[in-house]
């Protein structure tokens, strides 16, 4: 019976999973989980789903419900429990901490938040493979890239092509964008997410988030790694091999799919989520207007350039969307905010995984002098 801890229990991830997992419980046993500060919602989760452990990381009161032992510290639930995977759906940079956090107490770790990667890089995957882990993408690009280089042979892809919905605002004229409100920009026409990823989805900052990662998961430089739109998020990546053929991973929307890959050791049994219904479907790719889209050329620029770059990139994302969605900055002022802070000198990198708080901290006040 594999052990796991879902970190993040109440977001999309969290739920998402539970609902995978019904289907293996023959195999998979929930032993902890996380929230921030929907806790009463994540105390019924747990009555629900017999998960006996809940570790608490804000100053929310703990719920009076029989049958759970409440947590306060993250990294002492952790290694206590010694589950043998951990699964982390903690939104935005706050999850780079639980990332570490996990590799230490000796857990694989199904990382869906992409963030651990874009500010620790080279940093973060260096000490888990000095604790003698796992590092597994729940991305669904990721997953399905690590997926196809298994499959295919590392020595024999040429290019990694990562696939992106283009959002709600794809066919958008600019001019249009200037009144949408952070309602509008958070309804992703595919994925169903929390308010901050959708937001990036739908100017892609999540896209070139998601460059990054495959960066620094897989070892591609930036001239080995594409972005096509695909609308309907069905062919998840794909890589170009060597010989010239094109290889793709395809299933429905559905975060099921990855999720589950990573908590099966990369080899699940069964299915978890609808199967693909090939009579209504309809496929179609177009290239990358990155005029339309500048987040995705920075992202290529921070890969290039190294450094802090990357850390610099997100930390302004986080910020400008906080600016939109608290009515300071419009829209299209989002984009604005994250070139002014790259457009300062990000070339030294952080020495250690400590140092990355404090370069967050600094590209945060940046921001300021965009508004």
């Amino acid at each position: 019976m594999k052990t796991v801890v879902i970190l993040g229990l109440t977001g999309s991830i969290g739920t998402t999973a539970l609902r995978g997992i019904a289907s293996f419980r023959d195999s998979i046993r929930v032993v902890g989980a996380s929230v921030h500060t929907n806790v009463d919602k994540a105390a019924r989760l747990c009555v629900e789903n017999g998960i006996e452990n809940l570790c608490i990381t804000s100053d929310a009161p703990e719920p009076p419900v029989q049958g759970i032992r409440y947590f306060r510290n993250l990294e002492q639930m952790l290694c206590t429990l010694h589950a043998d995977v951990v699964l982390n759906g903690i939104a935005g940079s706050a999850g780079l901490e639980a990332s570490v956090a996990t590799v230490i107490s000796g857990s694989d770790l199904a990382l869906a938040n992409k963030e651990t990667v874009v500010l620790g890089g080279r940093l973060f995957l260096d000490t888990a493979r000095g604790c003698d882990v796992n590092v597994i993408p729940v991305d669904s690009e990721h997953s399905a890239l690590d997926q196809l280089i298994h499959d295919c042979g590392r020595d024999m892809v040429e290019k990694l092509v990562i696939t992106a919905s283009g959002g709600p605002f794809l066919n958008t004229p600019y001019e249009d964008l200037v009144k949408v409100s952070p309602d509008r920009a958070a309804k992703h026409p595919t994925w169903n997410m929390g308010p901050k990823i959708s937001i990036d989805s739908s100017t892609l900052a999540n896209k070139g988030l998601e460059v990054i990662e495959a960066h620094y998961l897989f070892g591609f430089g930036a001239d080995d790694i594409e972005v096509v739109i695909h609308p309907q998020s069905v062919v998840h990546s794909m890589v170009r091999s060597k010989s010239g053929q094109v290889y793709a991973q395809m299933s429905p929307p559905d975060m099921v799919f990855p999720i589950m890959r990573a908590l099966t050791d990369c080899r699940p049994d069964r299915s978890a989520g609808k199967k693909l219904d090939f009579d209504l479907l309809d496929l179609n790719f177009r290239k990358l207007d990155t005029k339309q889209f500048p987040f995705v050329a920075d992202a290529f620029e921070c890969v290039r350039l190294g450094g802090a770059y990357s850390i610099a990139y997100n930390a302004a994302d986080e910020a400008a969307v906080k600016f939109f969605m608290d009515g300071r900055i419009k829209y299209t002022d989002i984009h604005a905010v994250v070139r002014h802070v790259l457009d300062y000198d990000w070339s030294e990198g952080p020495a250690e995984l400590s140092a990355i708080p404090l370069i967050e901290k600094l590209a945060w006040e940046r921001t300021g002098g965009a508004l």
